[in-house]
């Protein structure tokens, strides 16, 4: 189990950009047609025994937050719930309304969580990945279990502030 959720630091930050290198092919990922550099971002990591073994990154524009990575290298600890949580915490603390993500269509590990979160699926985007990949070429052709990733699914938390039950 984790003991502690941090804000991501200068300390931490080489940690989550190599491992986004690694496994996002990053440090760019691609949202409905945009860029994004992760290495601007702010966010979280998890931490068990001074080793991080999960994090999450988001965005926020306006009244909306992105979770833009969410990665966990030790699944089924309640580490990717905890750090949802404090992302949310954050996008509360700045005034948005709604916490969004985008997965493809095969990441079903990553459906069923967010599913069971709470969160709603709003739109699928049916062949988005195609047009991502002329932004960023290094998307695989298949992903998880041999699934082709062609969609990107997008879910939605609509929040509001005085409505902070996910503590």
């Amino acid at each position: 189990m984790y003991s502690s959720i941090e804000r991501i630091t200068a300390g931490t930050r080489p940690f989550v950009e190599r491992q986004i290198a690694e496994n996002w092919g990053g440090p760019y990922i691609v949202t409905r047609g945009v860029l994004h550099d992760t290495r601007t971002h702010p966010g979280f990591v998890a931490v068990e025994n001074g080793m991080i073994i999960a994090y999450g990154l988001f965005h926020i524009s306006g009244d909306n937050c992105e979770i833009t990575v969410l990665e966990s290298l030790r699944q089924g600890q309640g580490v990717g719930s905890a750090l949802v949580k404090a992302i949310i915490k954050a996008a509360d603390d700045a005034g948005c309304k709604r916490v969004w993500l985008i997965t493809t269509n095969d990441n079903t590990r990553a459906i069923r969580f967010y599913q069971r979160f709470g969160f709603a699926l709003k739109a699928v985007h049916i062949n988005a990945v195609n047009e991502a990949r002329k932004l960023k070429p290094q998307i695989p052709l298949t992903g998880c279990d041999g699934i082709p990733i062609a969609h990107e699914f997008e879910f939605e938390i609509r929040r509001f502030s005085n409505e902070s039950n996910y503590d």
